[in-house]
């Protein structure tokens, strides 16, 4: 479908399909902030836009922006998820001082040319107007892909995988691509000090396996 003038990335029809979790209603009582809060005490709460499932859009557009070179498209879902949060949500926003997109390995940022999380960010941040701090953090090897590993193996491989270069804000939104298990984002955020306040938001979640 051709895009109107006001439409970037994707078209509005488009966004109205993705499956929201309304996880902004209650940031510190759904599935993705209980995947995080047992093993990051310094977490206030946590939101996944969207449901990362069969038959949704965002599958096909995480895809495109990871392999395809079409990261406005994961752009255009978080201008979509930080409207919803915004008008519909009950979070402190004006707290926030900085949105901290997690970084890739060198590797696949020298693969891709960007890393498609930092366009989730800027999505976020051109709803919010609140600064990116893209060179905050790094992520040393950036090992196999996650995908085909088991949990265990995500959380014991991805110890000691990110590092914190520079100050950090005292309340931050952690910004992802999916949340999956959460090993990735946890290990992230354990390379933050201790002190900071992290808001962890992400443009899709997968459904826990029953």
């Amino acid at each position: 479908m051709p895009l109107l003038s006001t439409e970037k990335g994707c078209c509005l029809k488009c966004l109205l399909e993705l499956p929201t979790t309304r996880f902004w209603l209650a940031p510190q009582n759904n599935e993705g902030f209980l995947r995080l809060a047992p093993h990051l005490p310094n977490l206030r709460g946590a939101v996944a836009g969207f449901w990362y499932t069969v038959g949704s859009p965002l599958r096909r557009w995480v895809q495109a922006a990871k392999y395809e070179g079409k990261p406005q498209l994961l752009a255009a879902a978080a201008r979509y998820m930080a409207t919803l949060i915004e008008t519909e949500g009950r979070l402190p926003l004006s707290e926030i001082q900085a949105i901290l997109p997690i970084p890739i390995s060198p590797a696949r940022q020298r693969q891709r040319g960007y890393n498609q999380v930092e366009w989730v960010a800027r999505g976020m941040a051109e709803i919010w107007e609140i600064p990116i701090l893209a060179d905050h953090w790094v992520r040393r090897s950036g090992k196999a892909s996650q995908l085909t590993r088991t949990r265990a193996a995500r959380w014991s491989e991805l110890e000691g995988e990110f590092q914190c270069i520079k100050p950090i804000p005292s309340i931050v939104a952690v910004v992802d691509d999916v949340l999956t298990t959460g090993a990735t984002l946890v290990s992230a955020l354990k390379s933050l000090p201790p002190s900071v306040v992290v808001w962890v938001f992400t443009v899709g979640i997968t459904q826990r396996r029953r």
